[in-house]
């Protein structure tokens, strides 16, 4: 499963163990959900989740992209990331919001290429496998929704 080899690389998620897909299905919308394929093979997905239950943040979601690691650097993380936010914005989605490991660096390249922008490092938010770990948080304003 591409998200347990994700969450393997130990600067992916906070995750340990992947969630059966019934509790994975709970976590992210319905909608702008996207799946790559190669050869009827699943090669990475990326999906939203929702920032906040109150309603006024109804337009601001979380994005959560893996790729396989035998197709990481043949664009399919920026294909997917691409579709996501147009996929979004057609879905009346205003903010994007990312949550990603200082170290990986591909990751906030790859945000940052598609109109990301770093807001600042929670320090020590969180611990995985007993150490503490710092998380870079990103977003991005849509331009077509106001």
């Amino acid at each position: 499963m591409i998200y347990q080899q994700g969450i393997d690389t130990g600067i992916a998620t906070f995750e340990v163990k992947a969630p059966d897909y019934g509790d994975w299905d709970l976590r992210f919308h319905k909608s702008c959900r996207l799946v790559a394929t190669l050869n009827d093979q699943v090669i990475g997905w990326a999906a939203l989740s929702p920032f906040s239950k109150r309603h006024v943040y109804r337009g601001v979601a979380e994005v959560t992209l893996y790729v396989s690691p035998l197709h990481q650097g043949k664009q399919v993380g920026f294909r997917l990331l691409s579709a996501l936010i147009e996929a979004s914005e057609d879905a009346g989605f205003w903010t994007l919001t990312a949550h990603i490991f200082p170290q990986n660096k591909v990751s906030l390249a790859l945000h940052q290429k598609l109109g990301f922008r770093i807001l600042g490092v929670h320090e020590k938010i969180a611990k995985r496998d007993g150490n503490w770990q710092d998380n870079t948080f990103l977003e991005r304003r849509s331009s077509k929704i106001y």
